[in-house]
């Protein structure tokens, strides 16, 4: 594994996209990083810090930390005796049924999944880690299939799970019910194809077929956030990616992204990133 900039690069050594590792490490430290597979940290003694966006999540033992793809996260473990797993894998390999997008919406955001607050989906989780990391460790014939078939069960439990918080929200009648999660579907779809474009509340809305209002609503349970916020962070991502891995001016990854305005860009860049573009590029340049 090398960070070239912020970006870790090479984390897959075997011959597929995916990575596991136990952690045993009583001083670890790893610094900022991203990376464009998806990450879950599993702590199975003692607990563990993980800093994700900024925000310092501690997990105690056999909470799950899901890490979204592209955000920014370290490691700075001292004196913490302890085991801890680190899995990743990439969503856009996985992506055999050409279903993904689907689902990628509900994944783009970190999370911490404990036993007290979703009892269900922790446990279920939990179940499918522990059936993951033991096809790793014996891995008899196909296991690859099985590691693939845990990884499907874990995205469609965090989906569902996601989707399901919104159904205070939607009619208790069965299809009405069925009828409001294809709508929030659509709304997720519409973001992800359009986000780059100049796009409001109120078109996502009615390309749902939502009110403004209930949208807003159901946006929120879901996802944890306001609908602009989610967009801007959606557009940072992209125009982050592309500082990293293109060589394009910072006006032009602004345009890409889905910013009109260079002040605007850089405003939001420094608000979500802590720094401004041109230095999050300049220390690309420099690494």
């Amino acid at each position: 594994m090398i960070i070239d900039g912020l970006h870790e690069k090479d984390i897959f050594t075997e011959s597929y996209p995916f990575r596991l590792e136990l952690n045993t490490f009583e001083n670890f430290v790893w610094p900022l990083h991203w990376h464009h597979a998806v990450e879950l940290v599993y702590p199975v003694e003692n607990s563990y810090t993980v800093t994700v966006n900024g925000q310092e999540y501690t997990l105690a033992e056999k909470e799950i930390l899901f890490i979204a793809s592209g955000d920014i996260h370290s490691f700075n473990t001292i004196n913490n005796k302890g085991n801890r797993y680190f899995i990743q894998f990439d969503l856009n390999t996985l992506d055999v049924f050409g279903k993904i997008n689907t689902v990628a919406p509900f994944l783009s955001l970190t999370r911490l999944i404990s036993p007290q607050n979703d009892g269900l989906l922790h446990r279920e989780l939990e179940r499918q880690i522990i059936e993951l990391i033991s096809e790793y460790d014996t891995k008899a014939l196909a296991y690859e299939l099985s590691l693939n078939a845990r990884i499907f069960d874990i995205l469609v439990l965090l989906s569902r799970h996601l989707l399901h918080k919104a159904d205070i929200h939607l009619d208790s009648n069965s299809r009405k019910k069925i009828h409001g999660q294809e709508k929030l579907n659509r709304a997720f779809q519409y973001i992800e194809e359009q986000y780059q474009n100049d796009i409001s509340l109120k078109d996502v809305s009615l390309a749902a077929g939502f009110s403004e209002y209930h949208f807003s609503r159901i946006f929120k349970e879901v996802t944890g956030d306001n609908f602009h916020h989610y967009l801007n962070e959606r557009r940072i991502k992209t125009a982050e990616k592309l500082l990293t891995t293109h060589d394009i001016s910072i006006i032009d990854a602004a345009h890409t992204a889905g910013f009109n305005s260079i002040a605007t860009f850089n405003r939001t860049f420094k608000k979500i990133k802590g720094c401004t573009p041109m230095e999050y590029k300049r220390l690309q340049s420099n690494t």
